[in-house]
C-alpha cells in the first residue's frame, strides 16, 4: 500500500536509484517528484520524509556517483600501487575499475552526466564537493601518466591532453547498456589497449 517508506538503512539509496533512472530516462526538467513517488509506490509526503525537493535528490545523486566513483577507483589503484606494479598496470586498473563502478551504478552515473551539463547543474547545492571529487580523479589519472613518463614506462606526451582523451574513453554512458553482449570492463580493456598500443601498426618513433 501507499504510505511512508519503511525505516531501513538502504531506503535513501533505493529512492536515489529510482530517481536516477527517472532523471536519466525523462531528463531533469521533465522528471517530477510525482513521477519518482509513483515509481516507488509512495505518496509524495512519504517521499518528502527523505527529500523535500527534486534539486535535493539530484544533488545527492551527483554527489554519490562522483564521490563513489573516485573512491572506488582510487582504492583499486592504491592496492595495485602497493604491490609496486608499473604505471601501465595502474592505468589499466583505473580504467577497468571505473568500468566496474559504472556498470554497478549505471543509472546513478547516467543521471549525473545527463543533468550535470545542463540546467540541473545550477540546481546543485554542493557543487564544490562534487567538483572536488572530479578534480581529485583527474589528478589521480594525471599523476599516473606523469609517473609513467618519468620512469620511461609511457611515451612522453602532454599529461593534461592525454588525461582528457582517456576521460572521454571512460565515458560510455550514451551507448552502453548493461546486460548486452559486452561487459563494461571488456570495453574498458579494449580502450586501454587502444591507449597503450595506438591505432598505427608502425612504430611510434617512426613519425608516421
Amino acid at each position: 500500500p501507499l504510505g511512508r517508506p519503511p525505516k531501513r538503512t538502504d531506503q535513501r539509496l533505493r529512492i536515489l536509484n529510482c530517481a536516477a533512472k527517472s532523471i536519466a530516462t525523462l531528463g531533469f526538467e521533465l522528471c517530477s517528484l510525482a513521477d519518482i513517488a509513483t515509481e516507488l509506490d509512495l505518496t509524495r509526503p512519504a517521499l518528502y520524509h527523505y527529500f523535500s525537493t527534486k534539486q535535493q535528490i539530484f544533488t545527492e545523486i551527483a554527489l554519490t556517483a562522483v564521490q563513489g566513483n573516485y573512491e572506488y577507483v582510487s582504492k583499486a589503484v592504491a592496492r595495485i600501487r602497493k604491490e609496486k606494479h608499473s604505471s601501465v598496470e595502474l592505468l589499466r586498473t583505473l580504467m577497468t575499475s571505473h568500468a566496474e563502478y559504472f556498470d554497478e551504478n549505471y543509472w546513478m552515473v547516467n543521471a549525473t552526466i545527463a543533468g550535470y551539463g545542463g540546467i540541473a547543474r545550477r540546481e546543485l547545492e554542493r557543487i564544490e564537493e562534487i567538483e572536488q571529487s572530479r578534480d581529485d580523479y583527474r589528478d589521480l589519472l594525471k599523476q599516473i601518466l606523469i609517473d609513467g613518463m618519468t620512469k620511461g614506462e609511457l611515451r612522453k606526451t602532454d599529461a593534461d591532453i592525454s588525461g582528457r582523451a582517456i576521460f572521454q574513453l571512460l565515458n560510455i554512458t550514451r551507448w552502453y547498456r548493461p546486460g548486452g553482449d559486452r561487459h563494461a570492463v571488456d570495453i574498458a580493456l579494449e580502450n586501454f589497449n587502444l591507449v597503450i598500443g595506438g591505432l598505427s601498426v608502425a612504430n611510434s618513433s617512426s613519425g608516421n
